[in-house]
């Protein structure tokens, strides 16, 4: 077990915003973990865990410690002419991982190519993009319960998946380290092409592989979301919002171009940068801190940012949503 003190995050967060920890611990093996719990004077501190900082905030310095997933490795565990189950270590990146899938025919999670961010992000975020979600291809997450100082398995029914979030996100928040994640994919690829202009975008390829679906998406997002190398970002800050039919229908009174979504419980999702471009905030900057010039969900570090000066940015925003239309928005990036 490697343990550092006072040790800088500035590299590990794709906000790139300067930050410490008090005790930094890179975690590459389950012994690392249990070396960890056996020292109570770090183990009984407030705990982070970090995987690659692409979700991330820091406002200020970690006073506690910082688990480091370094965990690696990919094992096929079944496979038949139909299915293969893939068990992948929480570290790995998690777009690394979903190109080895694309060479390989590996498919249904060729459409979260390009998301930032590690294999336990994954199943912690359920994270989503062009119509797929981790959700639907995680078989099961085994973790290690800090409570019960015990590796667990659940399976992906008992994870409460919802819109980017799931129990890691909420029970076992902050209990539960993450060691794997199993996926089970699709041998026959199957186009999801549902999603926005997707299908506009991809009609020019008579036939479609995953490895041209992974191509195009990787096209999109990056003319929507900067790099955060040039421009520190986390991707959508906040998340899209729900609200009942009702309250859509009587918004729609006012608001005529408001994009609804239905969902299966009835409610109705709206575009949470269609509601931060109609307040005008799309591509303003405002000292250290801005938005995307192609996507108003992305807010972006223009070089010297601090995190409480973009925490303080989001929240003029949502403010500003909230008076115009009497919806609330709720971040998608962990704030620390």
């Amino acid at each position: 077990m490697v343990f550092y003190t006072d040790y800088s995050l500035d590299q590990l967060n794709t906000f790139n915003i300067k930050a410490k920890a008090e005790i930094f611990i890179e975690i590459s093996s389950i012994s690392d973990l249990e070396g960890y719990i056996r020292r109570k004077k770090y183990f009984e501190r407030p705990r982070f865990i970090l995987g690659n900082g692409s979700n991330v905030l820091f406002t200020s310095n970690f006073d506690g410690v910082v688990l480091k997933n370094c965990l690696s490795g990919i094992e096929v565990l079944a496979e038949n002419e139909d299915e293969i189950s893939i068990k992948v270590a929480s570290g790995e990146n998690f777009d690394n991982f979903v190109q080895y899938c694309a060479k390989n025919r590996y498919c249904g999670i060729e459409n979260l190519s390009g998301i930032p961010g590690t294999v336990g992000a994954s199943a912690v975020q359920n994270i989503g993009a062009y119509g797929q979600e981790a959700s639907q291809i995680i078989e099961c997450v085994e973790y290690y319960n800090f409570e019960t100082c015990q590796i667990e398995n659940i399976k992906a029914q008992d994870c409460k998946f919802e819109y980017r979030s799931s129990i890691f996100k909420n029970e076992l928040k902050d209990k539960a380290f993450i060691i794997s994640v199993t996926y089970k994919l699709k041998r026959k690829f199957e186009a999801c092409v549902s999603y926005g202009n997707l299908a506009e975008l991809l009609k020019e390829y008579p036939i479609l592989t995953p490895l041209i679906m992974r191509r195009t998406i990787i096209a999109t997002r990056n003319e929507k979301i900067p790099d955060f190398k040039e421009f520190g970002n986390a991707g959508s800050f906040f998340k899209n919002p729900e609200i009942t039919k009702t309250i859509a229908d009587k918004l729609l009174t006012k608001e005529k171009d408001l994009k609804t979504f239905p969902i299966k419980n009835g409610n109705v999702k709206l575009s949470a940068g269609q509601l931060i471009d109609l307040c005008g905030f799309k591509g303003i900057k405002e000292g250290n801190v801005g938005i995307a010039e192609n996507q108003a969900l992305v807010i972006i570090n223009l070089g010297n940012a601090t995190g409480k000066e973009i925490l303080t940015f989001s929240k003029k925003i949502a403010k500003s949503v909230k008076e115009r239309f009497g919806v609330k928005l709720e971040p998608e990036v962990c704030i620390i």
